[in-house]
């Protein structure tokens, strides 16, 4: 199993939130790691796996800790000398084994006294996990190397790192650090479907806003309308924010503060007007009228306009 030193220290790079733009060249780059990663795994019919990206998020670093319990694994990813910092690959523990174990089996059932030992992760197990992101991440720098040449170092560890352990590996990263988490699903035969997550840490991106740029421009101009509903159907159980906006007005600091319960506080939109449906990040492009669903359980807006 690899080891990975310290990553190396971050200089002069500014925090700052991740564009809806740079989600979405994160998102189709990735896809495309996807794609390449399914067709190597197609030739060795007893590994082939379809990995497809489901979403692409940002959050702080603490919230991926938290999700995460201590036994799950962790692969990370530096760039060598190319670049500063790496990524994380996550893989909870029941997942890990399903890509390397073949599911129950009668000997696990004979004898229970090996319970104990079937359900962690040996040895043996944990080093086929690291051939597994090894082949993770050769489809990740040839994709990524299209763009910006990466050398990558692997190191996976059985357990989450403490904090304390990640800053001595992901090196300027703090909880607060706001990270790109990109969940992929993979489906192999026989098998339940599982969930694989990366962060990829802003500051560590920060070096490849023109490679994020350059892919935006290479989908526009290269990907037919078709292919991209087709990738975008495969992620059927993506859930995007929606947000109806009830209305807005603007008041004087006098008036905020004189403000007491029962108060009511004209608002700029009409009775008779539809309300605005904003999906996402995106631009309003769906306007209804507010009311309850049949069952008179849940407030609803019906769609009036697309």
């Amino acid at each position: 199993m690899a080891r990975l030193d310290s990553l190396h220290p971050l200089r002069f790079v500014k925090t700052r939130e991740l564009s809806h733009d740079d989600l979405k060249a994160l998102y189709y780059i990735h896809d495309r790691v996807s794609q390449l990663l399914t067709e190597t795994l197609a030739a060795e019919p007893t590994s082939a796996a379809l990995w497809q990206v489901i979403s692409a998020e940002q959050m702080p670093f603490k919230e991926v800790i938290d999700k995460y319990p201590r036994e799950t694994v962790w692969s990370l990813l530096g760039f060598g000398e190319s670049l500063v910092g790496g990524v994380a690959l996550i893989i909870d523990k029941d997942t890990a084994i399903s890509l390397v174990r073949q599911g129950g089996t009668e000997e696990e059932d004979e004898d229970d006294d090996d319970d104990d030992e079937e359900e962690g992760i040996t040895e043996q197990e944990l080093q086929m996990i690291d051939g597994k992101v090894q082949q993770f991440s050769e489809a990740f720098s040839t994709i990524w190397g299209e763009y910006h040449p990466i050398s990558i170092q692997l190191a996976t560890f059985p357990n989450t790192p403490s904090l304390d352990e990640f800053r001595g590996l992901l090196t300027g990263i703090a909880p607060d650090t706001l990270v790109a988490n990109i969940t992929f699903r993979v489906t192999m035969v026989a098998r339940e479907v599982q969930r694989i997550s990366m962060i990829l840490p802003q500051p560590y991106l920060e070096p490849l806003t023109g490679v994020l740029k350059s892919v935006l421009e290479s989908v526009k101009q290269e990907a037919e309308f078709e292919q991209i509903q087709e990738r975008i159907n495969l992620v059927d159980d993506i859930t995007i924010p929606v947000t109806v906006e009830l209305g807005s007005t603007q008041m004087s600091f006098s008036e905020l503060q004189n403000i007491e319960i029962g108060d009511f506080i004209k608002l700029n939109q009409s009775i008779e007007d539809a309300l605005f449906i904003k999906i996402g990040q995106n631009n309003t492009i769906i306007k209804g009228r507010p009311g309850t669903t049949p069952d008179q359980q849940y407030i609803a807006i019906q769609v009036t306009e697309i």
